[in-house]
């Protein structure tokens, strides 16, 4: 467990409002995986007075009363946002999808709030140390982001909390206040509430950007074990682990992965701040005979309205209140994985933005690459007025993608093993067309008999090479194949599903022999 790690923490709480906060001199637990691949950035503004620019930081020196630990302050002049550290650094959350934006600081894990009780001259302060998103349309920690009407790149924060929009305020009479960020002004007019995100480089944005390390060994002789499941923790209440605690579904899919002896695993609608029980659970049950594993978290995101930036979707928050970070999915693979990387597939702009996510074995020669592509439901990639394409559009484009990444690992001398939840049914698929016209996963599937550089699924040579397969989502009215693992035409397969119960969606298990 060497890049993902909660910190245990005991946290006294006390209430304010309708979200959950740090007790005074409590110390933060920043439980959100430092290997997730989300987006971080920096907050820059500039003094128009001065000239000067300035990064905004969360307070975070113990030097500070209860009441201003983790306030927020335009005061970091770095000169480039490399040289920022993690007080500086913040993800965009969304928990309406797009509506409004809520900010996380990196070093705390904490949410910002408007402090709207505080006196003057702090009162409606920006605070990093919320510990879940409030429920509310007014909630402290929801913001309003908008294109700055004068400036190009630039934005205004509203909070929904004030209805006024957050201003630096370079002007307050105390040196050590000075830059202090305030939710209380009618109007964005001016440079003082004007904001410029900035990406932050080095920071795990998208996972590693530099070609992965040269392969040691073939994957030649080896078999691996990979399991791909939905373990629907997260927008469907008919599921087992919807709302579940973060421990417990770490716990229950490291058990579905000991029972299929997964050697690798995939998991979708997944929460970030479970990927650490998971990975805990995985070493300690010694899943695949190992006591050390890695597990990569990819969000997916929502664009924020009006604005097109992507800020990650927020898991509902457990049963007990409390915060499940960013929705997503999951990679688990041995620890020797040191290269990761995530990529947003190319998705409708009112739908969500569904992750891609791979992670090398260089003692293997292989690469592993799990995907969620969008759903076949109206406003996902369904046609309608505004949006011409044909059904499936976006799906096709999203295989497309996948096969293009895997073309590239290829070509760095890895074989690919995809798997995922593909929301499709196969081209050849007996129980018809539900899910998507048959040509939506093509750029996945070889052509029976014909040798090609594409995929072989696993249930493919068990068919006779159709493009085929057993239904892995059983509803009332529908049973349909969508869950896939793929690989090398070369490599020969042994495929089995299994109904845990527990999802929507039947586990499927790939025995992957390479030759």
């Amino acid at each position: 467990m060497k890049r993902i790690r909660i910190v245990m923490t005991t946290l006294a709480l006390l209430v304010a409002g309708s979200v959950s906060l740090l007790a005074p001199g409590a110390a933060a637990a920043a439980d959100a995986p430092r290997s997730s691949t989300g987006q971080r950035w920096a907050l820059q503004i500039t003094d128009g007075v001065t000239g000067k620019s300035y990064y905004v930081a969360a307070e975070l020196s113990d030097s500070l009363s209860s009441e201003q630990k983790g306030r927020l302050r335009a005061r970091t002049a770095a000169t480039s946002p490399s040289a920022i550290g993690t007080w500086e650094t913040f993800t965009l959350h969304t928990a309406d999808n797009g509506a409004t934006v809520s900010l996380r600081n990196e070093e705390n894990g904490l949410y910002v709030s408007t402090e709207v009780n505080y006196a003057t001259p702090y009162a409606k302060m920006l605070r990093a140390r919320a510990r879940s998103i409030g429920s509310s349309s007014t909630a402290w920690e929801k913001f309003e982001l908008r294109k700055d009407p004068e400036v190009t790149g630039a934005y205004n924060l509203k909070s929904m909390a004030t209805q006024q929009f957050v201003s630096a305020r370079f002007n307050l009479p105390s040196a050590g206040d000075q830059g202090l960020l305030l939710a209380g002004y009618a109007e964005a007019s001016g440079s003082w509430e004007r904001i410029r995100l900035v990406p932050v480089p080095n920071s795990g944005q998208y996972g590693d950007t530099a070609d992965p390390p040269a392969t040691t060994a073939g994957p030649a002789g080896t078999v691996r074990n990979v399991v791909s499941w939905n373990a629907c923790s997260n927008n469907n209440d008919d599921c087992a682990l919807d709302n579940a605690e973060v421990t417990t579904v770490g716990d229950t899919v490291a058990g579905q992965a000991a029972a299929a002896d997964a050697d690798v695993m995939f998991v979708q609608e997944f929460c970030e701040k479970s990927a650490a029980p998971l990975e805990s659970s995985l070493e300690s049950r010694r899943v695949g005979g190992l006591t050390d594993w890695d597990v990569r978290f990819a969000p997916t995101y929502r664009k924020l309205t009006g604005t097109g930036v992507l800020a990650q979707k927020q898991c509902a928050n457990s049963g007990s209140g409390a915060d499940r970070g960013a929705y997503g999915m999951a990679v688990a693979v041995p620890s020797e994985n040191t290269w990761y990387r995530s990529w947003v597939l190319p998705s409708r702009d009112t739908a969500e933005q569904r992750p891609l996510m791979c992670a090398t074995l260089p003692s293997l020669g292989t690469a592993f690459c799990g995907g969620h592509f969008s759903a076949g439901i109206a406003g996902d990639d369904v046609t309608d007025s505004a949006n011409p394409q044909p059904t499936g559009f976006y799906r096709n484009e999203q295989a497309k993608t996948a096969f293009q990444q895997a073309s590239t690992l290829r070509g760095l001398g890895y074989e690919v093993v995809f798997g995922g939840d593909l929301n499709a049914t196969p081209p050849d698929a007996p129980q018809g067309t539900g899910s998507a016209p048959a040509w939506v996963l093509e750029p996945l599937y070889h052509q029976p008999g014909v040798v090609d550089d594409r995929f072989e699924e696993c249930d493919q040579s068990a068919n006779g090479g159709a493009r085929t397969g057993t239904p892995t989502h059983v509803s009332t009215s529908s049973s349909l194949k969508l869950d896939y693992v793929f690989g090398p035409q070369s490599a020969d397969y042994s495929c089995s599903v299994t109904d845990t119960g527990l999802s929507d969606h039947k586990l499927i298990r790939a025995a992957v022999a390479f030759h």
